[in-house]
């Protein structure tokens, strides 16, 4: 009786534990969704966001004294939300530099290099975005990562885009684009840095597509 009460004991633990990280994540990915996914990557320079509205856009700017903005969906003249920010971004100074990316989509190595080009030229502070912050978002922040903190770590490269910003899928970009990448430092035995970064990003090693599992 005395084992059957232990292992009973185990096994509600285990459950509770296992409903509790659960609870965790779904609270987690619901408060992203719900703030509009908006996170600092480099404080006092550089910001990631869902797609905001004309009066998300104000707070974000005059709280973050934002001067540029990547929009990383692309033009769409077509679509309010386009017409919208393309707008609030004239009236307010804003470098506007739109670039469209797919969320799923392995990129050319050559658009990459568009994306780091402007990261690099684009006045600070700078927010990016996508439609749900996530995704391509999530490339653009491991990037960044990459290019402006110093000593950046493959993990904390890998969170950028990761569940932690709703990027639950191996087949985002941000991951499909990041795993090429640290499959060739591994490969030729190097450590991560902007310098190797861009070695590879120039380089005529082809990115292949992600073939797995769905979750990460």
């Amino acid at each position: 009786m005395q084992k059957k009460s232990i292992l009973k004991k185990i096994f509600i633990y285990t459950v509770s534990a296992i409903l509790l990280c659960i609870l965790y994540v779904a609270m987690h990915l619901g408060y992203n969704f719900f703030s509009d996914n908006i996170h600092t990557v480099i404080p006092n320079k550089i910001y990631r966001s869902a797609q905001l509205n004309k009066k998300n856009l104000t707070e974000l700017t005059e709280k973050y004294h934002i001067k540029s903005m990547i929009n990383l969906r692309g033009t769409w003249p077509t679509n309010h939300w386009y017409e919208v920010e393309k707008k609030f971004a004239k009236i307010n100074h804003i470098e506007y530099y739109p670039i469209q990316f797919s969320a799923y989509k392995l990129p050319k190595k050559q658009e990459i290099r568009i994306l780091v080009h402007i990261l690099q030229i684009a006045p600070k502070p700078l927010v990016f975005h996508c439609e749900g912050g996530a995704d391509r978002t999530g490339m653009a922040a491991a990037i960044s990562l990459i290019l402006f903190k110093k000593n950046a770590t493959i993990a904390e490269i890998e969170k950028e885009a990761s569940w932690h910003y709703n990027a639950v899928s191996r087949f985002t970009v941000g991951y499909q684009v990041m795993r090429n990448y640290f499959a060739w430092l591994k490969k030729n035995n190097l450590p991560q840095s902007k310098e190797n970064f861009l070695t590879w990003l120039n380089s005529d090693e082809k990115m292949q597509p992600y073939e797995g599992w769905f979750f990460v």
